[in-house]
């Protein structure tokens, strides 16, 4: 395909690097980055609301001082997030809401109430 004064194809691939390892010390020279999880935001002081938390997120997430991380979804919570909150004190509560990950689901009140008081 010709495309005004250029005769290469117009779909050539072009390399593109990846993103810096955010969890290594190489990409930040000693510096720890602090990536916030998706939808990160304060509800009000010392809660917080996010998407799940990634290996990404733990310098973040330490730099809290969090007590608890409350999980709604009834997936197990992988290993090396328990790993996470283990060696950082963290504690967790589980509360199981079967398509918590979809919008517009009613969650329980009582699971609200039941939340909140941990």
């Amino acid at each position: 395909m010709t495309v005004g004064a250029f005769e290469e194809d117009i779909c050539t691939p072009i390399k593109v690097s990846p993103p810096p390892d955010v969890g290594g010390d190489s990409a930040t020279d000693g510096e720890e980055l602090f990536v916030p999880p998706l939808n990160f935001a304060m509800v009000d002081d010392g809660v917080f609301r996010s998407g799940f938390p990634y290996s990404a997120n733990f310098s973040f997430l330490r730099s809290l001082g969090l007590r608890s991380i409350i999980y709604l979804c009834p997936e197990p919570y992988p290993e090396t997030n328990n790993e996470f909150l283990k060696v950082n004190g963290i504690r967790l509560f589980q509360f199981n809401i079967k398509r918590c990950k979809e919008p517009f689901v009613n969650i329980p009140e009582e699971t609200i109430r039941e939340a909140l008081n941990m």
